[in-house]
């Protein structure tokens, strides 16, 4: 029986992919082979036609474990994934359960700050009430030692009017005593300007106590105008240390020099230092003391032009600032005010020493004076009974 085989047949079986797997899967081919019905019985046929599907089934099979792989390795992707996502999850926690302390931890701080400020804040008002006071304190004692000086210029106005009459009697009284022919009225008249001359002499010496003790109150006021200075000075001085404590210099926003500016004064390791401090006036422009500067910021560094060179700050603070603390020192009105005080006292003094007719004994009485040489105040006094000054 011959076999004849009819033309070969091929066909390809490409299972297409399904939706989320590779492209890439293997590939099957069948062979069918027509044979003729000629010599070739029913079973034989069916043997063939079973053992292509047997091919067939065992290429499925292995395309069939490869995607099985395949799905292995996908799951474990994704329980991987699912880890991570868990992990990223609970970090995500943490991190916004330490931002929420965090936050606490800063409103805190910023009560806390803020509390302290207006402590501070109410010291300072509290130390300018102080000030406040003693300034008004200040003005009374001013005011009474006008009045006592003008007391004092009535009182020398009064002594020089007493002394001119007193040196007008003098005279009446020489030209009496002269008068041999009438000396009963002399004598009277003696005796009457012996009293005259005694009341004057105790007003004189009541005078001149007051005088003196005028004299004594106005430089009891002045010790304690001193004392009060000295107080302000300290309470400034106080005052000024307590803004170094506290000060912060806020810069203008839209200014970076002044924002450069403004790092440097608030992180400068010795506050104390920085006794004159820097005025804005616009950008770049600044008022230090009594001088005005201009400041500028390169290389990241604080530039400040002087004269016709740049300095670095801090070679213009270490030349600059006792500079400017001696001319405010020199402009303190305080020190001028007493200094002034201190001499008028010392020439109103001296003035009131000088024409007061009871001299001290140690000094000589100057020549023409009421009580020189050739006085009848003087022949009185060698009369019996003494001077009626000594009375």
């Amino acid at each position: 029986m011959s076999l004849a085989k009819s033309p070969l047949r091929k066909g390809t079986n490409r299972k297409s992919p399904k939706k989320g797997e590779s492209p890439k899967k293997k590939t099957f081919t069948t062979m069918v082979y027509e044979y003729n019905d000629s010599g070739l019985t029913h079973n034989k046929v069916e043997i063939e036609h079973l053992n292509t599907v047997i091919v067939s089934l065992n290429q499925k099979v292995e395309v069939t474990k490869d995607m099985q792989a395949e799905l292995d390795s996908k799951n474990a992707n994704l329980l991987q994934s699912e880890k991570d996502r868990d992990q990223l999850h609970q970090q995500h926690r943490e991190y916004i359960q330490k931002n929420e302390e965090d936050s606490k931890a800063n409103k805190d701080f910023q009560d806390r700050l803020h509390m302290k400020n207006e402590d501070l804040q109410k010291e300072i008002n509290r130390l300018n009430d102080v000030i406040n006071v003693l300034k008004r304190e200040k003005a009374d004692r001013e005011t009474t030692i006008d009045r006592q000086s003008t007391a004092l210029l009535q009182l020398q106005n009064e002594i020089q009017r007493i002394t001119h009459e007193l040196k007008i009697r003098i005279d009446v009284e020489s030209q009496l005593s002269e008068s041999r022919n009438l000396v009963a009225e002399l004598e009277a008249q003696k005796a009457e300007l012996k009293k005259q001359l005694t009341i004057a002499s105790d007003y004189l010496i009541e005078q001149d106590d007051k005088v003196h003790k005028a004299n004594k109150t106005s430089l009891e006021l002045l010790d304690h105008l001193k004392d009060a200075e000295l107080e302000i000075e300290t309470l400034k001085d106080y005052i000024v240390e307590l803004k170094h404590r506290i000060a912060v210099y806020i810069p203008v926003e839209s200014d970076s020099v002044d924002a450069k500016l403004a790092e440097y004064i608030n992180n400068y390791p010795e506050r104390n230092r920085l006794k004159v401090m820097f005025m804005r006036e616009s950008s770049g422009i600044y008022q230090f003391g009594t001088r005005k500067i201009f400041v500028k910021v390169e290389q990241d560094k604080i530039i400040i032009r002087v004269g016709g060179g740049f300095l670095t700050i801090d070679e213009f603070l270490d030349i600059y600032t006792p500079l400017e603390i001696e001319k405010l020192e020199r402009k303190s009105p305080l020190k001028k005010f007493s200094e002034k005080v201190a001499v008028q006292k010392t020439c109103i003094g001296r003035e009131i020493r000088e024409d007061s007719p009871i001299r001290s004994p140690a000094r000589s009485p100057k020549r023409g004076s009421p009580t020189g040489k050739g006085s009848p105040m003087r022949k009185t006094s060698t009369k019996k009974g003494g001077s009626p000054l000594k009375k």
